[in-house]
């Protein structure tokens, strides 16, 4: 299935993408009002009107919404949006059986629906009506298997994070699924990469609470270029030491952030960013082919870093942050 056209579509709309100037101008804002002026001269315009006021939370979603549309109308390979599209759809799972936990421990008021993103490629109401009349067979992605047992652990733990972690676990495993049913190996690749990064990032967290091998075991997902069980070893390690450990692979070199800072929380956000910036630049190489199905997916992270973006940008504003603090916190701003 060529994407000659697919590419050059893409190719088009990457023009309109913002880029580091107009970051360095929105941070520059003295407020909040002036920089939804500059961002409402950009695509965002739209949404923020409708929106109204300085909802800039909503204008950014529909945006991004708007993009996985528009890309839904000439991407030959559904498949490709439903990966990008995927995870919010597990987030909105979460979201519901949260909820539902709250309400039948007795909370009457414990429904918080308003965390639900519509980024999702299922409706969020489909989802959210499917787990409270517990019709799982409409679920997507073979959830309706797994939700009974996020109910199981449940009510044996009553522990929210430990239903977080199966879905995690099947959220991966669904999209090791997915990429290799495309039978594109660049977007496999990405896939285990993304796996691998999410691993890392447990890592550093689980360290900063001084977990070890044994009990971290249980939070790495497989199905990444490297073995869940290599990342647990990795809690027994002083951190700065993490990088030359993983040398042997790609991604270790991301790790470098921990040898310059020793404060653990400084480095979980350091090593975070920088996570999300080489999972982008894992998809990188093919921007010089004109027919990889895998530029679908590198523009989707790159609008979608976009979105990060603005977010961190318009609240740093907001809250009167430190221009110097707000750039560093940017990722991958072109």
């Amino acid at each position: 299935m060529s994407y000659v056209y697919t590419v050059a579509r893409l190719r088009g709309m990457e023009t309109h993408l913002l880029d580091a100037a107009f970051f360095s101008r929105l941070i520059d804002s003295s407020t909040l009002e002036d920089a939804l002026k500059a961002l409402s001269e950009t695509s965002y315009a739209q949404w923020l009107t409708q929106a109204g006021g300085e909802d800039f939370d909503k204008a950014i979603d529909e945006e991004l919404l708007a993009t996985c549309r528009e890309l839904g109308q000439f991407v030959p390979d559904e498949g490709l949006l439903t990966l990008f599209r995927m995870p919010y759809d597990y987030h909105n799972v979460k979201v519901a059986l949260k909820s539902l936990f709250r309400v039948r421990g007795g909370d009457a008021e414990g429904r918080r629906h308003d965390l639900l993103s519509p980024l999702g490629a299922f409706p969020s109401e489909g989802l959210v009506e499917a787990i409270e009349t517990e019709e799982y067979g409409r679920l997507p992605y073979g959830l309706g298997d797994v939700v009974p047992h996020c109910w199981t652990l449940w009510d044996q733990t009553k522990n929210p994070q430990a239903v977080e972690l199966l879905l995690d676990h099947h959220l991966f495993a669904a999209m090791l699924r997915i990429a290799g049913g495309l039978e594109m190996p660049d977007v496999v690749r990405w896939v285990r990469h993304r796996i691998d990064a999410e691993n890392l990032k447990s890592a550093v967290r689980l360290a900063r609470m001084r977990y070890d091998a044994a009990k971290g075991l249980p939070f790495f997902h497989e199905g990444g270029f490297i073995r869940a069980a290599d990342v647990a070893r990795l809690l027994g390690e002083p951190q700065e030491t993490w990088g030359k450990i993983l040398s042997y692979t790609d991604i270790g070199a991301v790790l470098d952030a921990l040898q310059e800072s020793s404060d653990v929380q400084a480095a979980l956000s350091d090593v975070s960013k920088a996570l999300d910036e080489y999972l982008i630049r894992v998809l990188e190489r093919v921007r010089y082919s004109t027919s990889a199905p895998a530029n679908v997916l590198l523009y989707l992270l790159t609008k979608e870093a976009e979105a990060r973006n603005l977010r961190i940008a318009l609240v740093c504003v907001a809250g009167g942050l430190s221009r110097e603090f707000s750039r560093r916190l940017l990722s991958h701003a072109r």
